[in-house]
């Protein structure tokens, strides 16, 4: 599992709370289907996975313990969305069968991860055939 270099402080909770579908995620709206499945990795705060919910039939939201994913829990309650699964998961070692969604999501996590190729291997491998892996993240050697 990964550790998650920016932790949980309110200041990195506040900017990440920010985060909307559209502002974060706004290249895989056009794809997303209301029948699709949408595993979501690393939901965080659950603000784009919520957004996610709004638009396909169901959507499991991961992270890598309880207390993290209770953040997204939270999120989801406050929305009183009904169509969300949750677990705590490795995204080197996702929990679900070959093939399980139609569409798998990750934003900012793999920048957390210990092996990047790994995790989106595993994306893909539980994603459906013609589906997508979708994935947004810092290149964090490359800023200047």
């Amino acid at each position: 599992m990964a550790s998650y270099t920016h932790g949980h402080h309110e200041s990195a909770l506040r900017s990440h709370r920010w985060r909307t579908a559209e502002n974060s995620a706004a290249y895989l709206l056009p794809h997303l289907r209301s029948s699709d499945r949408l595993l979501d990795n690393g939901a965080g705060p659950g603000t784009i996975t919520a957004d996610f919910a709004s638009r396909v039939q169901r959507v499991t939201a991961t992270e890598v313990g309880p207390d993290e994913l209770a953040l997204a829990r939270q999120t989801v309650e406050e929305r009183n969305l009904n169509n969300m699964d949750f677990a705590v998961a490795d995204i080197h070692a996702l929990p679900w069968a070959d093939q399980s969604f139609e569409v798998v999501h990750a934003h900012q996590v793999l920048q957390h991860v210990a092996d990047p190729v790994r995790a989106l291997r595993e994306m893909a491998r539980v994603t459906k055939s013609g589906g997508l892996v979708a994935a947004r993240d810092s290149d964090y050697s490359a800023f200047a």
